[in-house]
């Protein structure tokens, strides 16, 4: 008896193959290579020095601002009034141009703002503690006696 030759062909019983997904075609193509390409020793390398120099001039984003930050929230206005006497505020409220406008139109019976309103009540608390802090006795009738 003749010898047959073994084949690697399944023959029509044989359960079918998957087909080949798209990673495996991929790793068809050209493998990516070990190492540095070639070359690399002729090439001149990049200038480190300027990304160095950029990076050494920024300074670090995490370390913040070193600008101290007040603990209580103070107006410019009541920065400026510490620094004077009882007695150069109370002149500086009487002078005040702003308040003395508000103040008429208020006499003038119009209507003021929100922030009209506001103010001319700060200012006028802030000239009653004043008033009271020096002894002034302020009379709420003094224009029925005129």
């Amino acid at each position: 008896m003749t010898r047959k030759k073994k084949t690697r062909k399944t023959g029509p019983l044989a359960p079918s193959k998957a087909p080949k997904s798209p990673r495996d075609l991929k790793l068809d193509g050209k493998k990516k290579g070990k190492g540095k390409p070639s070359g690399a020793r002729q090439t001149p390398k990049p200038s480190v020095k300027r990304a160095e120099n950029v990076a050494a001039n920024k300074p670090d984003a995490r370390l913040g601002s070193k600008k101290p930050i007040p603990l209580e929230p103070m107006s410019t206005a009541a920065k400026d009034t510490e620094a004077l006497s009882p007695q150069q505020q109370l002149q500086q409220l009487e002078n005040d141009p702003r308040l003395q406008q508000l103040m008429e139109k208020d006499e003038r019976g119009e209507i003021l703002t929100a922030e009209e309103q506001r103010y001319v009540d700060e200012q006028s608390t802030r000239y009653e503690q004043l008033a009271a802090q020096l002894g002034i006795e302020l009379d709420d009738d003094w224009d029925d006696e005129e």
